[in-house]
């Protein structure tokens, strides 16, 4: 069994048989796999830090606090507008990682494919 993290944050899953080179066993050739299983659960942790963090973001000023004035409103409403800006590139990044990680994951399952069609020609 073999797992990207030590710690098991993915699914252990059991290991493929590496393909052996015509060459004999001392030429492998070696899947990328394990190493993009690791890029998705890397993204994948991006995203829940990411999401996480917008959370917090959002919740940050929920009333104005500076006061029934000129000044308190446009010092909250400056507030505000920085803060939806940041909430706004926050969860575009969050989409990106999210896009990353599911890209990796078929990059793996490709990888691997190709791997098996090759070693086929073996």
């Amino acid at each position: 069994m073999t797992s990207p993290f030590s710690d098991g944050t993915v699914l252990p899953m059991d290991a493929p048989p590496m393909p052996v080179s015509p060459h004999g066993e001392l030429e492998r050739l070696r899947s990328e796999r394990v190493q993009w299983e690791r890029r998705a659960a890397v993204a994948a942790d991006a995203v829940t830090e990411l999401d996480k963090a917008l959370e917090t973001l959002n919740s940050a000023v929920k009333g104005n606090y500076f006061g029934d004035c000129v000044e308190g409103h446009g010092v909250y409403e400056g507030l505000r507008r920085a803060i939806s800006s940041l909430s706004d590139e926050v969860s575009s990044r969050s989409d990106r990682a999210d896009r990353l990680a599911s890209q990796c994951r078929l990059a793996a399952s490709e990888i691997e494919s190709a791997d098996a069609q090759g070693a086929a020609g073996f």
